[in-house]
């Protein structure tokens, strides 16, 4: 008992300790940073000449007389500088340039440094003027430029540029309606006449900036893309091969996953040979824009009428689309026909499922997690090997009516009417 106490008793000290040195530390950045600023040196000079004037001219005003004659009269005038308090209020009030008169020498040197104290001031005002609005222009500039670390958390991070970029944005946030301008960061190299191009359109007059290679870790950070809600890597058109576009992909969603795993990303490529890499990098979503295209191609002309319905849902500004929806938790491990039911009850028609959804570094560990609870070892290897081939979003379609719906998934919908002519 009493060595758990001991311990207890050394535990507590240790921590505050811990806790004494960390301040002492913080107190340690703080005051370093602090003697080290532009302001503070400032203001130290200013109050060195300040208490030099001050004292100057306490010691030549203290108990000064001077006769003056006045209407023929002589007149004896005494300075009304006496102490300590009224030199230095002299000195604040006639460096400011404000003048109040109550305080004022009456000697000729006690006037000398009375002008000196005068033009301090004045150039005192200027730099202080100079500093402030070269701070604010430089702050702007650098947030024109991109240069400037983005705060904000919870928000959307574009990494790369394509030729209609607005066209994206635009469609973007016709489909999503939490896409905001203020909560967008976009990351790429573009020219500052492209990003005004981009800002002139109302939606995205409020679009965070940020210059710089995205796949560079520092430049994400000023992206605080740690903090990131959803990541889009795009297949980067300014002036990259597909290949080298793709290959930059690649080394952007690795950035990306080394600085948070936990951040959801979706990349565009151009080959599909990269997808495997996008995988290994762990990427949640991939999109393979030709494959895509020439899928289409291929189903319009082999089957007509398709191009149609394909437009008609891929298209933003028609009534009818393709989404997903969350599945509400009581629908988990109940047979697929029940589900399709309950969507068709909302006017709404089940065409596939996705499993494996939402980050999949989470997905993959809570999947090790419950692999490992059996004691079975065979099981276990295949536990194992169950977790390794699993692949984000994994389509399933059209499954049996008594297929269990698992955990982690997503319902894949038709939603919408046609307009009829």
């Amino acid at each position: 008992m009493n060595y758990r106490k001991n311990f207890i008793f050394k535990w507590q000290n240790m921590k505050l300790k811990n806790i004494n040195f960390n301040m002492y530390r913080n107190a340690r950045i703080i005051t370093h940073n602090l003697l080290h600023s532009l302001i503070f040196r400032i203001f130290a000079v200013c109050f060195l000449v300040l208490f030099i004037f001050s004292t100057a001219i306490f010691y030549i005003e203290k108990g000064y007389t001077r006769t003056i004659t006045r209407h023929g009269e002589c007149e004896v005038v005494e300075s009304n500088i006496n102490s300590i308090e009224d030199s230095i209020w002299w000195a604040i009030v006639t460096s400011t340039t404000v003048g109040y008169g109550d305080k004022y020498p009456i000697s000729r040197l006690g006037r000398i440094i009375g002008i000196l104290t005068m033009f301090f001031g004045m150039a005192l005002v200027g730099v202080i003027t100079g500093n402030i609005a070269s701070t604010l222009v430089e702050k702007q500039l650098k947030e024109d430029r991109g240069l400037k670390p983005v705060k904000i958390k919870n928000h959307y991070v574009i990494c790369g540029w394509k030729k209609d970029m607005s066209m994206v944005l635009s469609s973007i946030a016709m489909r999503k309606e939490d896409f905001a301008g203020y909560d967008v960061v976009l990351v790429c190299m573009a020219e500052s006449e492209q990003i005004e191009n981009l800002k002139s359109n109302i939606i995205f007059s409020n679009i965070h900036f940020v210059y710089g290679d995205h796949i560079d870790e520092h430049v994400l950070n000023r992206a605080n893309i740690r903090y990131a809600k959803k990541v889009l890597v795009l297949a980067d058109e300014l002036g990259k091969s597909g290949q080298d576009a793709d290959s930059r992909t690649v080394m952007s969603v690795m950035s990306i996953k080394a600085i948070s795993k936990s951040v959801y990303v979706c990349a565009e490529i151009i080959d599909q040979k990269y997808e495997r890499y996008l995988r290994l990098s762990g990427c949640d979503e991939v999109i393979l824009t030709n494959n895509y295209s020439k899928n289409i191609i291929a189903d319009v002309f082999a089957k007509s009428g398709l191009a149609h319905v394909i437009g008609e849902l891929i298209d933003v500004s028609t009534p009818v689309s393709l989404t997903t929806d969350e599945i509400p938790v009581h629908f988990i491990n109940k047979p697929y026909g029940e589900l399709v039911e309950y969507f068709a009850r909302k006017n709404k028609i089940l065409i596939r499922l996705l499993e494996n959804t939402g980050n999949f570094y989470d997905r993959k560990r809570l999947a090790l997690q419950e692999a490992q609870k059996t004691p079975d070892i065979s099981k276990l290897v295949d536990n194992l090997r169950i977790v390794k081939t699993m692949i984000p979003n994994y389509p399933v379609l059209n499954p049996d009516k008594n297929y269990k719906i698992k955990n982690f998934s997503k319902a894949v919908l038709i939603e919408g009417t046609s307009e009829i002519i």
